[in-house]
């Protein structure tokens, strides 16, 4: 049940992103597409630290249905406003701002509800089999979703995407979860400075995501704007930019095959070094390689990237007290996104200062110094497979 909530979800996430920008672009330009996206980032943000609180305090799979409930409402109502033309930049903004605080509930929750549903021993291939699915659904989602656009329009290409996330509500709605103990609570800010507590004892995990909030600040926002720059100027254009993507998703799909059989006995150490290879394609673009080498260095770290998402996931469900988990994870997942914001700010002025193949050159050389940083922490290199905690504390039940 959890797979199949998670497959159906992940797909409908590509077919709405594709529905949401033809519907915004039938009626407006890049600007008003803009404004509609960026209210739901900033939503999802803005939401995700009181999003973990919740998803320790409630249970896991009531929350985790109810933000696909939410999900598919938002875009149902979306579809309903494109389709009778009374879509306007307004509307649409509140409807994804709904859609990103529900968005900013589900990831915490997805991290916490895994150990709740797999045992221990196999949760790494559980893990894999997510990412497999969601890396599936990077290629099957946006596919589908431009060919539905094509043969239904916009609108009911909105509305099918929302079936995708009820779908998936019904189906979480039946995962049957054994009973726990019951945890004490206080206050929601109680809880919160507790979250941040125990973010605090474990070096390895500030560690770990402090460093890859700032990676991510030098990787994705270059990778997208300037990717596509530099295939236009050197590589041939839309179809050279969109080989090297559909390479970078099938690399991602080949990560999660390989996390399947794959163990490291440190995690940590593994995770940083696969993502490591996330940054060979952007030395490739700078100095104009080949297309072929650029695509394949795209496989290879989409690869890496899949492999290491897997380690790290687990790690943190196999070494934090579950009834923390999803606090922790709503740091991980706001140290992730929270720069992201800057980096698409700045890498147009940075681009013009040095030019494109110096700043996509740069980029890489900063993953790899950034991504190497949780190593100089002997918690990080220390850290061992084998689970440490994953109970909540006697204290509290």
């Amino acid at each position: 049940m959890l797979f199949g909530a998670r497959s159906v979800s992940s797909i409908g996430d590509g077919i709405a992103t594709v529905a949401l920008a033809f519907a915004v672009l039938g009626f407006g330009g890049p600007s008003e597409l803009g404004i509609v996206l960026l209210a739901r980032e900033i939503t999802i943000v803005a939401f995700l630290l009181p999003a973990g609180v919740l998803a320790d305090r409630l249970p896991r799979r009531w929350l985790s249905a109810t933000s696909d409930f939410v999900r598919a409402a938002a875009q149902a109502v979306s579809a309903a406003l494109v389709l009778t033309g009374t879509a306007t930049v307004l509307r649409l903004v509140l409807l994804q701002a709904l859609f990103g605080a529900a968005s900013a509930c589900f990831r915490p929750t997805e991290t916490g509800l895994m150990p709740e549903a797999v045992s221990a021993p196999r949760l790494q291939q559980a893990n894999a089999f997510v990412e497999l699915v969601r890396s599936a659904s990077y290629i099957v989602g946006p596919a589908l979703g431009g060919v539905l656009v094509v043969a239904i329009g916009a609108g009911w290409t909105l509305a099918a995407g929302g079936a995708c996330y009820g779908l998936g509500a019904a189906l979480l709605t039946r995962l049957r979860i054994p009973r726990g103990p019951r945890i004490v609570r206080a206050s929601f800010a109680y809880d919160f400075r507790q979250g941040f507590r125990e973010l605090l004892s474990r070096s390895w995990v500030y560690s770990m995501v402090g460093a890859f909030g700032l990676y991510q600040l030098v990787t994705y926002p270059p990778l997208i704007v300037l990717g596509p720059y530099v295939a236009k100027q050197s590589l041939g254009g839309a179809p050279a930019w969109g080989a090297v993507v559909a390479c970078g998703g099938a690399g991602y799909l080949v990560g999660g095959v390989l996390a399947l059989r794959t163990t490291t006995r440190r995690p940590l150490v593994g995770t940083c070094v696969t993502t490591a290879l996330f940054t060979l394609q952007f030395v490739l673009l700078g100095v104009h390689a080949p297309l072929p080498a650029i695509a394949a260095a795209a496989l290879v770290g989409g690869a890496g990237m899949s492999v290491g998402n897997v380690f790290w996931v687990t790690t943190l469900q196999r070494n934090v007290p579950r009834d923390a988990l999803s606090r922790i994870s709503a740091f991980d997942w706001f140290g992730s996104s929270a720069l992201n914001p800057i980096g698409y700010a700045v890498v147009g002025p940075v681009a013009g200062a040095l030019g494109a193949g110096t700043t996509l050159i740069a980029a890489g050389a900063a993953q790899l110094g950034l991504i190497s940083l949780p190593l100089l922490s002997r918690s990080v290199r220390a850290l061992e497979r084998e689970p440490m905690l994953v109970e909540p504390d006697p204290a509290q039940v």
